[in-house]
């Protein structure tokens, strides 16, 4: 059994990883802004023993410290850290936007992970997993969508450079990004058969949980149903990194 944190637990995606990383043994304390969101997630799996619902921000490096410090009061250790947070969606053309609103899309949807690595990558264990959850914006751009793909496409180097600078550490840096509608919970009654469900996200993030060394990143995607009716999964495979010349 694992310790593992999950911030942004209470959003569609979240809660899919919640509720499969619970029903898989491991001990996960569920992180949301709202703390009554995340109460409810945890009535709603019958509040488990292995399950810490708890209040936590990555608005700010004090709050994320202040969330560190409350999940090393119940974990001795952290063995994986998964980070699904962004933003909500405003579509807009991209020159409509201030300079004040572009920045709080990137706060949401970058800013926020850095801060995550920043914090909470210290705290894992040797050979922990740090795993943050992309969208598949980063490589389209949906109507009114270009300052999302911005902050997404942001999100993917920022991933791509925590792997490489944090190469000869004990650490697993990886970047799950989903390039499908979520067949969530607020999207049930309504959704798409080709769309990736919240548990099919959470049972891919549990298997690169529990053997990182099988997904070789630091890229990884999750894609919509194919003919075969799975969904895609794919690997970006190592980054190149180019030296000056």
């Amino acid at each position: 059994m694992a310790n593992i944190v999950v911030i942004g637990a209470s959003g569609d995606v979240g809660r899919g990883i919640v509720e499969v990383l619970v029903s898989r043994g491991h001990a996960v304390a569920a992180l949301a802004r709202t703390a009554s969101r995340v109460a409810a997630l945890a009535d709603e799996l019958g509040r488990p023993a292995s399950l810490h619902a708890m209040h936590g921000s990555l608005d700010s490096e004090a709050q994320a410290q202040a969330a560190l410090g409350a999940v090393r009061a119940i974990f001795p250790g952290i063995d994986a850290v998964i980070v699904s947070v962004n933003g909500p969606r405003e579509p807009a053309a991209l020159l409509t936007n201030s300079p004040e609103q572009l920045a709080a899309r990137l706060q949401a949807d970058l800013v926020a992970h850095y801060t995550a690595a920043r914090i909470f990558m210290p705290a894992l264990a040797p050979g922990g997993v740090h795993l943050g959850i992309g969208g598949g914006s980063a490589d389209f751009i949906l109507q009114g969508g270009v300052p999302q793909s911005i902050a997404q496409a942001g999100l993917r180097m920022l991933y791509r450079g925590l792997a490489h600078e944090c190469a000869q550490q004990p650490v697993e840096i990886r970047q799950l990004i989903i390039a499908s509608i979520v067949n969530g919970s607020s999207m049930r009654g309504r959704a798409d058969p080709l769309w990736v469900t919240d548990r099919e996200i959470g049972a891919q993030v549990a298997a690169i949980v529990d053997d990182p060394g099988a997904f070789p990143g630091p890229i990884l995607r999750l894609a919509r149903r194919d003919d075969s009716g799975r969904p895609v999964f794919s690997s970006e495979g190592p980054s190149k990194v180019q030296g000056f010349r």
